[in-house]
């Protein structure tokens, strides 16, 4: 599923005078590989997809004359059309536009795929390295070391390229004999076994005058307590034993409760935390003494993933000129994105928010939407009570004047995406940072965002 909402305008103010605008012509020998997609490239030490693979086998520096991975696998799946999958580095030159740099094939393409469809390669085939002669001869010229766009180009049949992950790698070494390297992958902290999911249920009985509540955790074999509460109230705490534990409430109070049960393993890096709960109403039985429990029925409503943008008003940058003239800088806040999930549960996914951004157009010319970036800022997450909601940010996105790498949010990127779904609600922020050379023409820019929730 994926929705798309648009924000109206992003202004750049107007620019203090300066220079005309530099016009650059789109090289005829450009190698395009299609859009940048979201998600980050994987190294890994050994063979397998992601699934397989854990914190403990992702490689992010080293050194030696071999191919560092064993395994290169991608975040997301490639588009559905791709076949296969090369991987590249490009060598930077100076004044001239990325895709007209060359681009270095590293290793053979790769069909494999996993089960949710991302190809990855796992070989230990020793002669795709990064030694390549081109980037020694690039460090050669430039103190020993570079910083090198990493891709990995979705293909078709036919060799078109139907997008790509990008990342970078800086390699240091002028002969083969003598490399080191490090790449810019976030953490992996998804994929292996290494954290088995539970899950906690909680049932309430009368029994006499009191009420019995039953904690089954699963799968079998998750050892740990479950702690019981009415509300914020601690009751007690009691071990799992054969997959569930029991707690006896002596003679509850008459009215609505809401009991919940939280498993806390006892090996925490072999099973993960879960919870349960129970909303039931407390009578009493006249002549038996006994008490009655009343639990409401199950909604029935199916619920349902929605986000707002408020984008009313445009986002209005007004930028300033250094002292030396190289450089036109603006900041200001991109609007709060809120994600509302209501779906019960068996309906729950995850979901990724992504922005991306038009060329900024005005009278004078355009901009290209590559130097404007942002910095997401860390969630506020509000779950509903019981739900085991949590989000994280997505990674800051430079300027290409700063690095000129980037595609800026002129490729789509993550805002935010759900880490564990859950019923409740999500807000994000970032900070807009626009840095564009000082040759940029006095005037007013316009650009429109487009954002996207999708789930899984």
């Amino acid at each position: 599923m994926s929705l798309r909402k648009f924000m109206s305008t992003v202004v750049i103010g107007t620019l203090a005078a300066g220079a005309a605008v530099l016009a650059v012509a789109s090289p005829a020998a450009a190698i395009n590989e299609g859009e940048v997609l979201p998600g980050a490239i994987y190294w890994f030490s050994q063979a397998g997809p992601l699934a397989e693979q854990s914190a403990a086998t992702q490689l992010t520096s080293g050194s030696g004359t071999g191919r560092p991975w064993v395994t290169l696998t991608t975040e997301n799946a490639c588009p559905a059309a791709a076949t296969n999958m090369l991987a590249y580095v490009r060598i930077p030159q100076a004044g001239v536009p990325e895709d007209d740099w060359t681009q270095v094939q590293l290793g053979a393409l790769t069909m494999q795929k996993d089960a949710e469809g991302r190809f990855y390669t796992s070989a230990t085939n020793q002669a795709d390295r990064l030694s390549k002669a081109e980037v020694l001869a690039y460090n050669t010229a430039n103190g020993g070391s570079g910083t090198f766009p990493f891709l990995a180009a979705c293909k078709d049949d036919a060799g078109n390229s139907l997008g790509h992950f990008k990342t970078t790698v800086t390699i240091t070494g002028t002969v083969n004999t003598n490399i080191s390297w490090s790449l810019v992958s976030p953490p992996f902290t998804g994929g292996g076994s290494e954290v088995t999911a539970t899950t906690t249920s909680l049932a309430a009985t009368a029994a006499g005058a009191d009420l019995l509540l039953t904690a089954t955790v699963g799968p079998a074999g998750a050892a740990g307590d479950v702690t019981f509460k009415d509300g914020a109230t601690v009751l007690g705490v009691a071990p799992v034993v054969a997959g569930a534990a029991t707690y006896t409430v002596t003679a509850p109070a008459q009215g609505n409760h809401t009991y919940s049960a939280e498993f806390v393993p006892a090996d925490p890096a072999a099973y993960g935390a879960s919870q349960g709960s129970q909303t039931v109403t407390i009578g009493l039985d006249a002549a038996t003494g006994q008490i009655v429990v009343t639990v409401p029925a199950a909604p029935v409503s199916d619920g349902a993933l929605t986000f707002s943008v408020p984008f009313d008003t445009p986002v209005t940058l007004a930028g300033s000129r250094d002292g030396a003239n190289t450089r036109v800088v603006a900041a200001g806040a991109f609007p709060t994105v809120t994600v509302t999930d209501t779906r019960r549960d068996g309906l729950l996914t995850g979901w990724e928010v992504n922005a991306q951004a038009t060329e900024f157009t005005g009278t004078a010319g355009t901009v290209g939407a590559k130097y404007l970036g942002w910095t997401p800022a860390l969630p506020l997450i509000t779950p509903d009570a019981g739900s085991p909601l949590v989000a994280q940010a997505g990674p800051a996105v430079a300027s290409a004047l700063d690095d000129d790498s980037s595609a800026g949010l002129g490729a789509s990127s993550l805002l935010g995406r759900s880490a564990t779904p859950g019923r409740g609600v999500t807000a994000f922020d970032a900070a807009l940072a626009l840095a564009v050379p000082g040759s940029t023409a006095e005037g007013s820019y316009t650009s429109t965002v487009t954002v996207t929730l999708i789930a899984d």
